[in-house]
Parts: structure tokens; sequence; C-alpha cells
């Protein structure tokens, strides 16, 4: 199957839709599927990775807002004789999808990889939409597909809740174990000078209000008070950064905490592999791939089991949990492993095998070409909920409600 993916993001960004498209890319295509990518940002050397025009965020600079050229766009998917277009965004490549959709006549399957509810704090008070209004845009966008895939059974619900009546398949992003259980090939302690005794909290994801990294600073503020030989390594970079170093640097632990920047996914490996545990408090995830990720290293995880992380933590498999971002509770749980090495060794153990069996990416991946061919194998398109009116009558009436 020729299949057309749309995406606002890709690698090499680091975060979990990027990470979702290109897994999703490489496995489908070793199925024998053509896969091609439209986004901003596209590595230089992949195949059928086509970067649109895009617009940099003044406050992240390293992302871009697609501005995809409609008529280009629709000739090179003519060429490529695509057979099914997958938007990952429902924003401007999103857009560019429905279009494509209708254009050239083939099935449009979207993924809603992110709560939008919790990301209005991005927009300005002026252009700031209510919560009322975001869910109904995701209703709209979501109703004018085919068929839509949720990652967990929780956004599921949620768009059920919405009023979305599209075809809603429950379908996570799966782990390229096989990757993150191969050999190291250089040590991130003399990389980022960490004492050889010192045992390493990893972070990774973006440097944003929505992952709680501030909770984590004043978490490892009172784990360093219990064990000294700590270090707190974060990877990744985003708008609140300088927030987080003036916050480190307030408590006196500057000399303790790594900002490691952005780390290439082959990196990233590394990072994983030769921490001691992984500490993530975001209460906002859709899914949480890094967890799934650090467990498929063999590094135990404490976590905060709220929104899509309860989905797929499982208390005991790889991973000690707290049910509310509350700093003792989170403290003690990442203590014990620090100071029990048998449950640390367990945890990895467990980890590591919870993860093959229940997340593995092949699985994933047959599932979503299941979906493809279920969705494709329909007599023609259903009917639009809201009519016959064309795409701009739906995003001038949307954007009138929006804000």
């Amino acid at each position: 199957m020729n299949i057309g993916m749309m995406s606002d993001t890709y690698i090499p960004q680091i975060n979990g839709v990027a990470t979702s498209v290109h897994l999703f890319k490489e496995y489908l295509e070793e199925m024998g599927n053509n896969v091609y990518v439209f986004a901003p940002v596209v590595p230089s050397n992949e195949n059928h990775a086509f970067k649109v025009s895009g617009l940099k965020f003044f406050f992240e600079p390293q992302h871009r807002f697609a501005i995809p050229l409609s008529q280009k766009i629709l000739k090179l998917s003519s060429k490529l004789d695509l057979e099914m277009v997958h938007s990952h965004a429902p924003f401007s490549m999103g857009f560019q999808a429905i279009r494509l959709s209708e254009k050239i006549g083939i099935p449009h399957i979207h993924t809603y990889h992110t709560l939008l509810t919790e990301y209005r704090h991005y927009l300005p008070m002026p252009l700031r939409p209510t919560e009322k209004a975001v869910k109904e845009f995701s209703m709209w966008f979501c109703n004018m597909t085919d068929a839509v895939i949720a990652p967990t059974e929780k956004i599921k619900t949620e768009l059920l809740d919405y009023g979305v009546k599209a075809p809603i398949y429950t379908l996570p992003t799966g782990i390229d174990v096989k990757n993150f259980q191969r050999g190291l090939r250089y040590s991130i302690r003399e990389k980022h000078g960490i004492p050889s005794n010192d045992k390493i909290i990893l972070f990774v994801g973006r440097v944003a209000k929505e992952k709680n990294i501030l909770f984590l600073i004043d978490a490892f503020f009172e784990l360093h008070k219990r064990i000294d030989n700590t270090t707190l390594m974060i990877v990744g970079d985003g708008p609140e950064r300088q927030e987080i170093i003036h916050k480190v640097s307030h408590l006196g632990i500057r000399n303790k905490v790594v900002f490691a920047g952005y780390i290439t996914r082959e990196d990233i490996v590394e990072y994983y592999r030769q921490s001691d545990l992984f500490a993530f408090a975001s209460i906002t995830e859709t899914q949480g791939l890094v967890v799934l990720e650090a467990l498929s290293a063999g590094l135990p995880v404490v976590a905060v089991a709220k929104e899509g992380i309860a989905d797929v933590l499982v208390e005991g498999k790889g991973c000690l949990l707290v049910e509310e971002p509350i700093i003792k509770p989170f403290v003690d749980k990442m203590e014990n492993i620090l100071k029990d090495r048998n449950l640390r060794l367990r945890l990895s153990d467990e980890g590591v095998n919870y993860v093959n069996q229940n997340w593995s990416m092949d699985t994933m991946a047959k599932r979503l070409q299941d979906i493809y061919h279920e969705t494709a194998d329909l007599s023609k398109k259903r009917r639009k909920i809201y009519g016959t009116k064309s795409f701009f009558t739906y995003l001038h009436d949307i954007g009138l409600r929006f804000f």
C-alpha cells in the first residue's frame, strides 16, 4: 500500500509524535508498504521523506509550523499513487490531509496523539480558546476523517465524549525493542563529567510546563539530601529551560543537574542504558513513550500514574508508581530503588519482559496495516456527519467558534 503521512513534526526532533511517525514508517516499509512522510523537518538522507515549508516558533525555534503548498503536494501525491493519507496533527498538515483526501479520493485516517485541552497555555490570552472550543475543534476535525486512532482507551473515551462519530481504533505506538537492548558504544559519564560512583536519575522529553519538570527538580533536591552521590540528567530542550536552570541554581544544586539538550534517536539509547533510574512526573501524557523506552532498555521507572502513563504502566512491572504528584512518596520510591540493588535488578528484568510481551513495534505495525485495509475496503467514503459543505466552509464555521 502507498501511504502518505502528514505531520507537523518528525525526526530528528525528539518528541512522541515524531518518534511514532518514524517507527511506524520504518516497520510498515519492512512489511512491504511504501510510506511517504510530509513534514516541515525531515532528515536529509531519508528516503520517502519530503520537507514542506515552515515557520519557526518564536519560543521554540527548533520547531516549525508547516506551511503546506497544497498544489505541489497534490501533484506529488498523485505521482506517488497514494492510496491512504494518515495525519498526525489536526492543524496545518492535518488540513492538508483533508484536502488531499477530498481531491484525489483516498481515505483519511488521523491519530489523535495529544490532549489539546492541556496545551492551550501556549497561546497568549487574546487568542487562547476555551476548553469547550478545543473539544469542539477536536470533534470537528476527527469527524472530517474516515477513521481515528487513539493511543489509549482513555483517549478513545475522551473523543467519544467530545462527540466523535468516526470509527475509533485504539492503537498505541510500539517500542523498537531491539534498538533499546543493543550494546553500548561510549560513556555518558565521561561525556558529561559525572562521577563514576554517582547514581544517574534520567528525564527525557520536552523541557516544557506540561512535563512537570519543576516538580522533578524539587523531588531531586529532597532525594539529594538523602543520597548525596546522585546526578539528575535532563535530556531534551524547550521553553522552560531557563526557568529550570534558575531554580536549580537557586537551590544550590546546579553542579548536580546536567542539561544534555537534544540527543539523537541513535544516541538516546546510551542514556537509557547507563542511567540508574528514570523519573517522570507529567500528568498530561497521551501515552508516554519515553517510560516504555526506559523499561525496554532495562531502566526502572518512577512515575505519576495519570492519564496515558496510568494506561501503559503496571505497578511492579519495571516501575513504582504514585497516584498524585506529591514530593514525599515520589522521593521515597526513588530512594527505595537506588538503595535496594535486588529491587533495581528485579524491576529492570521485569520491565524488559513487560515491554517485549506487550508493546513490541512488530505487533503494533501489523495492527495499523490491518486498520488501513479495513478502512480502504469500504466501497465509498462514509458521509461526513456535517453534510455536504466544503472544507473551507467547515474551517470558517469552526474558526468562528474556536476563538
